[in-house]
């Protein structure tokens, strides 16, 4: 989690400062090994992230870590709006969420949820 949350790219108008960036973090870093990997899949729908990219497994130099950093970007609303995600970006869409309570709350909806299509 800590070298993902360091390789992270937040887009416009987001800082790793924002309150409720900081609320994310401590909501994943006290997920489950389990629910970190649904985070993962709905993220990314992908059953893992690969530690190394295939331009560093064909030779090539790469001065990219991770191998596919996770985006945040800003969703409308608040506490009423979900976590979107856009998983052939590997971003989030995260709502500035009023609590850590919230965040994790949101987070766990959006990891269960049983009615996307992507969920397999």
């Amino acid at each position: 989690v800590s070298t993902q949350s360091t390789g992270t790219i937040y887009q416009v108008g987001i800082t790793a400062s924002d309150k409720h960036i900081e609320y994310f973090w401590n909501v994943v870093e006290s997920l489950s090994q389990e629910d970190l990997r649904k985070l993962i899949k709905f993220a990314c729908n992908q059953e893992r992230i690969p530690f190394t990219c295939p331009c560093q497994e064909s030779g090539m130099e790469a001065s990219h870590v991770p191998p596919y950093p996770m985006k945040i970007a800003a969703a409308e609303g608040r506490d009423e709006r979900l976590i979107r995600s856009e998983t052939c970006m590997f971003m989030i869409k995260l709502p500035q969420y009023s609590s850590e309570k919230i965040m994790r709350e949101r987070i766990l909806q959006a990891i269960n949820c049983r009615d996307d299509p992507l969920s397999g």
